[in-house]
């Protein structure tokens, strides 16, 4: 798990240095893509408790303790699918009503999406916090999954509403794409081929993770005869394709939106500087070698003996 949320959480910190340094995208949309970004880096750095724990040798600790260092997971994942069930409300406003979309109170507007999103977040930590004070000394590995029991599987029933509500919701955002576009038809079919292969894996992939790792929890284990180690493996199991589908926002953005531009154009200020830094360091003192010449029994030498070239005589 934390092999594929390292690079979750350097990818969700790239989609939001790229909403922040580029002006163009300050947007709703943008803002609520990088909101989700936020929240699921905060899902994401709860998996070191599980390595530290794994790598310890310790292998089970109390889940009390457990909480205190993943309260925030169970926080910014909660909040993660209610940014992203608000990202596709967004896009279908704009498409239903682009005239009032464009006149709206945007600060208003964003401090409702967030105070969603915060709230169900604070909502599902209290959830696990009085599991806690219930069961304080109940063992776990350290694994997120682990404190998702019990009363707290209320967690995965919320994802799965909530991942439901998204795709529905932007089933609505593609059609109303198909029949409600103002643009002439090439620039119409082109958006549209762009906007419903985003959708698609926004949907299969980032929603696809968190289902699949939901029916793991609720189906799998309340249907099938398993043990307590069949079961944590396949909560394990259902754990990573949730972190697949964490890491994946940035990389689908990239692949098939606007953001790729500027996503190069910010690695590439990046990268660029620090080569121009590093040229600039070396250039002035080969300059000085260069320029530092003397004139040695007909012989053109610099004052680190570098060259020693003949000087022919006129």
């Amino acid at each position: 798990m934390c092999v594929e949320g390292v690079p979750g959480i350097a990818a969700n910190f790239l989609l939001i240095y790229v909403t922040i340094q580029n002006k163009n995208m300050r947007g709703p949309t943008n803002y609520l893509l990088a909101l989700t970004a936020f929240f699921e880096i905060l899902h994401q750095s709860g998996h070191f408790l599980f390595l530290v724990v794994a790598v310890s040798g310790i292998n089970l600790i109390d889940y009390s303790t457990a909480l205190i260092f993943q309260l925030h997971s169970i926080f910014g994942v909660t909040a993660a699918q209610t940014s992203m069930a608000s990202t596709a409300a967004d896009r279908l406003l704009s498409v239903l009503i682009p005239l009032k979309y464009n006149k709206i109170n945007i600060r208003l507007y964003l401090s409702i999406h967030t105070l969603l999103a915060i709230s169900s977040g604070i909502w599902m930590s209290i959830n696990a916090i009085n599991l806690s004070n219930k069961y304080p000394t109940l063992p776990v590995t350290g694994h997120i999954g682990d404190l998702c029991v019990y009363e707290m599987n209320i967690m995965f029933q919320f994802i799965m509403l909530l991942c439901a509500i998204t795709s529905i919701l932007y089933i609505f955002v593609w059609i109303a794409y198909r029949f409600l576009s103002k643009a002439n038809n090439v620039t119409q079919s082109d958006s549209q081929s762009r906007l419903l292969k985003s959708l698609i894996f926004i949907v299969s992939i980032v929603i696809g993770g968190y289902v699949m790792c939901s029916i793991s929890h609720l189906v799998i284990n309340q249907f099938f005869n398993l043990n307590d180690i069949q079961q944590w493996l396949v909560g394990v199991f259902g754990s990573i394709l949730l972190n697949i589908g964490a890491s994946s926002e940035t990389p689908t953005l990239y692949i098939f939106s606007i953001y790729r531009e500027a996503i190069k154009k910010q690695l590439k200020q990046l990268f660029c500087k620090k080569t121009q830094n590093n040229v600039i360091s070396v250039v002035p003192g080969l300059v000085n070698r260069g320029t530092q010449l003397a004139n040695r029994n007909g012989r053109i030498v610099t004052n680190n003996s570098l060259c020693n070239i003949s000087n022919p005589k006129i």
